[in-house]
């Protein structure tokens, strides 16, 4: 199925006030930010032993369209660590990203990255995380925009792994509530199991940090099963959950909501043939659309949802139902849920009548 979508729908989804629970910011920066900070650095490009030309970055940042795998995705995540490395740099970065959101029609945003790889020029886990919440923050006044920051623990081997994830959680609880709102897995887990950091949870549970958890990408079930386990509110992905029927069934009755990103899983090939998007939103299951990674996946929110409408049978209301599902999810307070509901009401009564008559007004209640 490959329908193609009017320039009159193209415009819907722009307007619709869009809620965005899993993106990357390392994976999300303009190409022109990365050129411009790399020149600034004097990077020469050891293959014409030359500065990097724009193109050349743009190629070293966006995965091929015949990518292998998820292991060979996270290569493209080299060059954009190299340039954040620096507060101004974050902050940039994190501006940037917001400022682009809010130019696609994004409401709220729960940007995520490992604060672990950014400290090789001396910042502190404290100054990383503030440089990104300033960046934030600036974003916030300037657009109409709001949204926190998700700090990732990452999947690894070994002691010094470990120690940074300790950190990562240490300073999500410093941060909690002040940008920061919840934690992260990321990382190869096909090689490293989620069984691996039930320890790392177990501390943030402690503290009282909600989290999320890459799962059932490029491992199958059981990852996900632990995920839950370990008491994730939510799933980054979770599209493999399709291989099994019980699961699926557990999803659906704990309302666990996963964020799926159906370009990227497409590119990871974290599903082999059609993506399983429309049976789990059919199932029941909670879902919500994101692009995880804007540049890696040469992608946006809204070509996410372009894809939606041209690979499924689902329709605008079905996305709008998706952003329900999103708003109800963040790890944001009561306060900035109920100023994005307050502009789903409003984008309800003034652009989309047909949308509102579709829906039962309780789907627009808390969870």
């Amino acid at each position: 199925m490959n329908k193609s979508i009017t320039n009159a729908i193209k415009e819907q989804i722009l307007k619709m006030p869009k809620v965005v629970l899993h993106l990357h910011l390392d994976g999300s920066l303009r190409p022109e930010t990365v050129w411009e900070e790399l020149n600034k650095m004097g990077e020469i490009n050891p293959k014409t032993n030359k500065p990097y030309t724009l193109e050349e970055v743009k190629n070293e940042l966006m995965v091929s369209p015949n990518c292998r795998d998820l292991n060979e995705y996270l290569t493209k995540f080299e060059m954009p660590v190299k340039v954040l490395q620096t507060s101004e740099q974050i902050e940039r970065a994190t501006f940037e990203l917001y400022e682009d959101l809010a130019k696609q029609g994004v409401v709220y945003a729960e940007a995520r990255f490992a604060p672990s790889k950014h400290l090789s020029k001396g910042l502190s886990y404290d100054e990383v995380v503030e440089a990104s919440i300033r960046g934030l923050e600036r974003a916030k006044k300037e657009y109409d925009i709001d949204g926190n920051i998700i700090l990732c623990c990452m999947r690894g081997e070994g002691k010094e792994n470990k120690n940074e994830n300790i950190e990562t959680v240490k300073v999500a609880k410093r941060f909690l509530g002040k940008g920061v709102c919840a934690i992260d897995l990321a990382g190869a887990e096909a090689i490293f199991p989620t069984k691996d950091f039930e320890d790392i949870f177990k501390m943030a549970k402690e503290e009282n940090i909600p989290f999320t958890i890459h799962a059932g990408e490029a491992d199958g079930p059981e990852s996900i099963k632990k995920a839950l386990e370990m008491g994730a509110r939510r799933i980054g992905h979770g599209v493999t959950c399709i291989y099994d029927n019980a699961l699926m069934q557990e999803l659906k009755e704990k309302k666990i909501i996963l964020e799926i990103a159906p370009i990227s899983n497409l590119q990871t090939q974290a599903i082999k043939g059609e993506h399983p998007l429309e049976k789990i939103f059919k199932s029941g299951i909670k879902t919500a659309i994101s692009s995880d990674n804007s540049t890696v996946s040469h992608t946006n929110i809204l070509q996410d949802y372009e894809w939606v409408l041209e690979n499924t049978k689902l329709t605008l209301a079905s996305l709008f139902r998706m952003n329900i599902n999103a708003y109800k999810n963040i790890f944001g307070t009561k306060e900035q849920k109920n100023r994005i509901i307050s502009r789903v009401i409003d984008y309800l009564n003034r652009d989309r009548k047909q949308i509102k008559e579709e829906m039962d007004d309780s789907e627009l209640g808390e969870r």
